[in-house]
């Protein structure tokens, strides 16, 4: 790079004459105009405190201790090796009927400590060792976000009548890859349900599968519409893929959502409707289990958020023009964004964005800022500190209340 130089409107690097420089202070701007035009560098926007409040452990907890060294590992580039090891422990003891330290969730873990248990524990559930044979059932589930609009109060079924013909759409368009002996239970089953099956539940069905092939392990839960607005609602499918102990997972052949995603969106559409009632399908790759919980409750909250967002741009803009907008943490351990009228302080819609334990919060912030972006709202303030949580504000008045 040249000596003397700045970065021009393009972002690429422009030559500054020697001469056009403070001659007592040679790393100055230029004293005159140039014929060509700079940018300032903003500094980088301030990022999100982590409103999680951190457990400290009273007491040694060894399945705690032994992700803190694989954690520790991986900083020092050997993540691999030692996550393959936490992993190894854990289908140990699952083997033996044991609880490896599950029965109480560990204390203390930080975020990326309960996404390495996640990939653990799925890793356990669904891995062999090297060399066995025979085979495996593989479980898996298939978030959906469903978005409701218009009739109010209704409820959407909370399983589908036909789930072969979805299962068919599928394994047409190659949504697991090679592997085609898969099935899906019919139950959309909801968050809270699939964080009651166990890890030592998973673990017998893999090795010791029913008729069923774990279609049992969700129960329907049905959609409640309270509200004519938009909402996002979270479900599950459940379903199995048998093969090789040693043959590549599904993950590892899956088809891309695009492939099937619109087609089985149309299906799950018309297997559910409601007349009257705006129904969208989401539905997102096979994953599993535990990843699945994750994965599932953040695209639920990143599609509120665009919910959220699109209606309240459209109120504040027609009303009064371009909103002012707040990133901030607050000690309830939510995210929350409000969206004000510079001219009238009456107009005020508010979004919490409530973290998982395994939420990455650059992920979370990065969606907010990202989706801001793109619909061109230019004044955005992020709070450095934790605040407060506060009430929300209250419908009317150009009030809109989102959850």
């Amino acid at each position: 790079m040249p000596d003397s130089a700045s970065i021009g409107t393009s972002g690429t690097v422009t030559q500054v004459p020697d001469d056009a420089r403070n001659p007592d202070n040679p790393g100055s701007l230029p004293l005159f105009p140039l014929p060509f035009p700079f940018i300032r560098l903003e500094p980088p926007m301030p990022r999100l405190p982590d409103p999680r409040t951190p457990v400290s452990r009273s007491a040694p907890h060894e399945l705690a201790d032994r992700i803190e060294a694989v954690l520790a590992a991986s900083a020092a580039g050997d993540g691999g090796r030692a996550e393959g090891g936490l992993a190894r422990l854990l289908r140990r003891a699952f083997e033996r009927g044991e609880d490896p330290g599950l029965a109480v969730a560990p204390p203390g873990l930080g975020d990326a400590a309960a996404r390495l248990l996640d990939r653990a524990l799925d890793a356990a559930i669904h891995g062999a060792d090297e060399g066995a044979g025979g085979l495996i059932a593989r479980i898996f589930l298939i978030p959906v976000v469903f978005v409701t609009a218009g009739r109010a109060p209704a409820e959407v079924q909370g399983a589908l009548p036909d789930v072969a013909a979805i299962a068919g759409l599928m394994r047409r368009a190659g949504a697991l890859g090679a592997v085609e002996n898969f099935g899906l239970g019919n139950a959309l089953g909801s968050l809270e349900a699939a964080r009651t099956v166990s890890p030592q539940q998973l673990f017998g069905l893999t090795r010791q599968w029913g008729e069923d092939g774990g279609a049992s392990l969700l129960t329907p839960a049905p959609i409640a519409v309270t509200e004519a607005e938009e909402r996002a609602h979270l479900r599950f499918l459940a379903g199995a893929s048998l093969t090789a102990a040693d043959a590549p997972t599904f993950l590892e052949t899956a088809g891309t959502v695009g492939r099937w995603g619109i087609a089985v969106s149309g299906a799950m559409h018309d297997q559910l409707a409601v007349e009257g009632l705006s129904l969208l399908a989401l539905p997102r790759a096979p994953m599993p289990w535990f990843r699945a919980l994750s994965e599932g409750a953040f695209l639920r909250e990143e599609v509120a958020f665009n919910l959220f967002v699109t209606g309240a741009l459209r109120k504040i803009r027609a009303e009064t023009g371009e909103p002012d907008v707040v990133v901030s943490s607050r000690d309830d351990g939510t995210v929350r964004v409000d969206m004000t009228s510079p001219f009238d302080p009456q107009i005020r819609h508010a979004h919490r964005w409530p973290l998982q334990p395994a939420d990455d919060l650059s992920r979370v912030e990065g969606s907010i800022l990202d989706l801001l972006r793109d619909c061109r709202v230019d004044r955005v303030e992020v709070q450095e500190q934790v605040l407060p949580a506060e009430d929300m504000p209250l419908p009317g008045a150009g009030g809109l209340l989102r959850h």
